[in-house]
């Protein structure tokens, strides 16, 4: 607040980068009549939003020139509950969708803010199911009734922009996760082998939907032994196997090139196939 010629004036604040955290920075945005016109209200008690959102403004939408989106509806419950047809193996199936603003995504190699925001205003998350087999036999002299799989699986598995990585779920940097390559760098040095951040946020909501299905988010745990006995109950086979679910979340930018694909392996959802 300010003074001038006895009356009080609210002066606004040096722009500075976002902290979804700080209340200072939450506005609620409320529509004064259908015909677009908005105003806005602090969240905190004692705070004011920015001079542009105080004062009565009308919304226009357009859509981009150099971009689309499309429709976002969420997670759909019901399909991500049915999972894969197993009897269509290369079928990957898209399961949740929605958008991230860019300032909730930390892209490095010397990307500034304002480039980044004109590359990529939104990004893409996506959320896929499909099948991987992780052992495979075959029956040799045609008398095996019964095939025991012992193997270990990755618990989880990240690629940024194409490059093997790591995810840093137990340490929070400035409200951000970073994914670091997992050849290069070491963990004592704060910014070594660091190839992504993404918001604390965001990435709450890809454990959390995680876990409502069963799955242990562990950064220690990296690999999880998947044992079990089979018995084949029918006359003949020549191969059998093994197929654990995967769920997929991939983040684009709005281009279509893949910046992020970060796998969990449900080995509470195994499948298995005779032939």
């Amino acid at each position: 607040m300010g003074t001038c010629c006895c009356c009080t004036y609210i002066k606004d604040v040096k722009s500075r980068p976002l902290d979804p955290s700080d209340v200072l920075q939450q506005v609620e945005i409320i529509q004064k009549n259908p015909r677009g016109r908005f105003t806005a209200e602090s969240v905190a008690e004692n705070g004011f939003p920015p001079t542009f959102l105080r004062r009565k403004w009308n919304l226009y939408m357009e859509t981009p020139r150099h971009y689309q989106l499309h429709e976002a509806p969420g997670l759909n419950s019901s399909l991500r509950s049915q999972l894969p047809d197993l009897k269509i193996l290369s079928k990957t199936v898209v399961v949740g969708k929605w958008y991230c603003p860019f300032m909730f995504v930390k892209e490095l190699g010397g990307l500034k803010l304002k480039q980044q925001m004109k590359n990529s205003m939104f990004y893409e998350m996506t959320l896929e199911q499909r099948w991987d087999k992780v052992f495979e036999c075959d029956n040799v002299g045609n008398s095996m009734k019964m095939v025991s799989v012992d193997v270990f699986v990755n618990n989880e598995e990240a690629c940024v922009n194409g490059k093997e990585a790591m995810c840093e779920w137990g340490h929070v940097d400035d409200g951000v996760i970073w994914f670091r390559s997992s050849t290069e760098g070491d963990k004592g040095e704060e910014q070594s082998g660091r190839l992504l951040g993404l918001s604390k946020l965001i990435m709450d909501r890809i454990k959390w939907e995680e876990q409502r299905v069963g799955f242990s988010v562990d950064e220690i745990k990296g690999q999880v032994k998947v044992k079990r006995t089979e018995k084949f109950d029918g006359k003949e086979w020549s191969k059998f196997s093994c197929y654990v679910l995967v769920e997929r979340f991939v983040l684009k930018r709005v281009d279509g090139t893949v910046l992020l694909t970060l796998d969990f392996k449900h080995t509470n959802q195994i499948r298995c196939k005779w032939e």
